[in-house]
Order: structure tokens, then sequence, then C-alpha cells
């Protein structure tokens, strides 16, 4: 196991090289400068040569790239360039809102999943699972930004049921973790209710029948648990995508998570906020897939990760 997590954190080390290299380029690569948005087309020439001196801009690009990497080995994702806070006390409130959406909308894909992808299977060829086929196309196709505004019209517009924007409590969390688990949901029901069919194929299956063990026992405990395997690693990169890939969902609920910090970020060109919440996306996508490794040993012995 402690070969794992060397490797793992090697592997960390060069992704978020990788990733932070990345973007520090294409940023440098965006037409016009940041002293325009920062201090506005009305600023003097001379005020906006004095703030990318200021910050570093007017250095050649192999220094800003060399001084940028020398910080983030030291931990420091530098300072916004309107209220020169720290990136750090700018980020942390807003992943902790991501992370509990990212949380709820996992939680039910899982429980939803779980459930259609067990009927699913225990009525296989049969109208429930063609109609679940059907309803999980659909759940896929759907990208957020129809599934989400549709589910606000009807529950928060027409209904009023739950609130329309932003996070004002434990009801607020509904509408934007269905439209994140949906479809999340809807593959893993699949995955799930394939393996089940397949496992129930086999020959340890039959002898837990002939024991006169029951249908749903068969299929809870000795079908299910093994069919799940496949679905771990779905399951476990896709907490990773719920993380870090919420910027449409949370554009759209007005949710105050990393997503719309980013896309807030792009618009108003600051540099080190984009920088330090891709390289918080990418940090928690690798654990993720760490993670992933790890659930496989406990699911199953038999694994031997190498």
């Amino acid at each position: 196991m402690l070969k794992i997590f060397v490797q793992r954190f090697l592997q960390l080390i060069a992704v978020l090289w990788g990733v932070s290299s990345i973007v520090f380029f294409l940023q440098r690569m965006i037409p016009g400068s940041p002293a325009d948005t920062i201090l506005g087309v009305d600023a003097s020439d001379a005020d906006k040569i004095a703030w990318l001196t200021l910050y570093g801009f007017q250095d050649p690009l192999w220094k800003q790239y060399f001084n940028f990497i020398i910080h983030l080995c030291q931990g420091d994702l530098g300072r916004s360039y309107s209220g020169y806070i720290s990136v750090t006390e700018i980020i942390m409130p807003r992943l902790w809102e991501t992370i509990q959406l990212a949380t709820v909308a996992f939680i039910f894909s899982i429980i939803l999943a779980t459930f259609v992808g067990v009927i699913s299977a225990a009525f296989s060829g049969k109208f429930t699972d063609k109609a679940a086929a059907i309803i999980s196309l659909l759940a896929i196709s759907a990208p957020s930004f129809i599934i989400g505004p549709i589910l606000m019209w009807l529950f928060a517009v027409k209904l009023d049921i739950f609130p329309l924007m932003g996070n004002f409590g434990a009801s607020s969390f509904v509408l934007p973790g269905i439209t994140l688990g949906a479809s999340l949901a809807a593959f893993s029901s699949r995955m799930i209710r394939s393996g089940i069919v397949d496992v129930l194929q086999e020959d340890y299956i039959r002898t837990a029948k002939s024991k006169g063990l029951s249908p749903f026992t068969v299929l809870t405990k000795h079908a299910l648990r093994n069919a799940f395997l496949p679905t771990l690693t779905v399951l476990g990169m896709q907490l990773g995508v719920l993380l870090s890939g919420t910027v449409i969902t949370e554009q759209i609920f007005n949710w105050p998570g990393l997503g719309s910090l980013v896309a807030e970020a792009v618009q108003q060109r600051e540099y080190n906020i984009v920088s330090g919440c891709v390289i918080i996306m990418a940090t928690i996508y690798v654990a993720c897939n760490l993670l992933v490794d790890i659930l496989y040993r406990v699911f199953d012995p038999r694994v031997r990760l190498s």
C-alpha cells in the first residue's frame, strides 16, 4: 500500500505541474492585458505600465513562469489583483460550498442508481427494464443547462417548493443536487443493471438459490456487491468531476461555489485565482482516483494494485 501512495503522490506532482503550466501559458496567450480589466479603460498608459511592473507582467515570460512555479512549490497561490487578498482565503469558503453540493449530488446519484439498477436487473427484458433504459438515456443526453432550468421552472417558480437560486439552507441543495447527480445516476444505474445480470449467471448464484435464499437476498447480498465493482471506478472518477466540474450548474443556480468563482475570475482576468482553482480541482481529481484504488481493495481483496 505504501508503494501505491508513493506512486500516486509522484503522479499528483506531475499532474499539478502539467496543469499549472498549461493554465499559466494559456492565460498569457489571451489577447489584452489584465491591467485593462483591473484599472478600467480610462486608466492612463503610465498607470497601466506601473501596475504591470508591480505584478511582474513586464518581466520576460520565462522569468514569470519561474517565479510562478517557485511560489507554487512553497504553497503560495498568490494574491488577487483587486483587493490584494490571499487566493487561498478566497478559494476555501467557495470550495466548501462546492464540496457540500457535490456530496449531496453524489449521495443522490448512488441511491437512485442502485435502486434503479437493482429493479431493472430484477425485471430484465420486461417493460420496467425498458422504461428505465429510456429514462436513463434521456437523463444522460440532457445537459445540466437544460435539466436545471426545467427543475427551476417546475419546482421553484410553479410549485414554489424549493428556493430558486443561492444557498439558503438544506432545501437549496435539492434542485442543483438533482441537476448534478442526474446524469451520473442514469449512467451508473445501467452499469449496475448490466453487472447484476452478468453476475446472476455465475455458479455461486445458482448455489445460493439452491440453498433456499429468497430472490431479494440473492440479488442484494450476493449479486449487487460483485456487480458494483465496475461501477466503483466510474463513481470515483465522477466524484472528482462533480467536485471540479460544477461551473455550469453553479452558474445556473447562482451557487457560491468554486465553479462560479472560476467563471468570475476568468471574466475579471484574475490569473492567480484561476490558477489556484484549477490546481485545487486537479488535486481533488487525483485524490479521488487514489480513493477508488483503495476502495477496490476493500471491496475485493483479490485485486492487487500495481
